[in-house]
């Protein structure tokens, strides 16, 4: 997934630069920065996801199974309640 985000923010970035220099006389850089923003977005987010595999993968396997443990419990304790606030 992550790879994919680069390869599509490497993408937009290049598009942003060719619009950009298509429209250096004319002074029309709407396109150029809509891409432009849509590559700076991709790259921080597949930044964020490799951040959080990377802080997933130091942690030892059981304190990260106790979390998603604690996830299930919490989501289904939730799920309970609206159910018995829904009759």
């Amino acid at each position: 997934m992550r790879i994919f985000l680069f390869l599509c923010s490497a993408l937009s970035l290049l598009l942003a630069a060719h619009r950009f220099s298509i429209a250096e006389g004319t002074g029309q850089n709407q396109s150029g920065l809509f891409f432009l923003l849509i590559g700076i977005q991709l790259l921080i987010t597949a930044a964020l996801i490799s951040h959080h595999r990377e802080e997933r993968a130091t942690k030892s396997p059981t304190s990260t199974e106790k979390e998603d443990r604690n996830e299930a419990r919490q989501s289904r304790g939730k799920a309970s309640e609206e159910q018995g606030t829904n009759f």
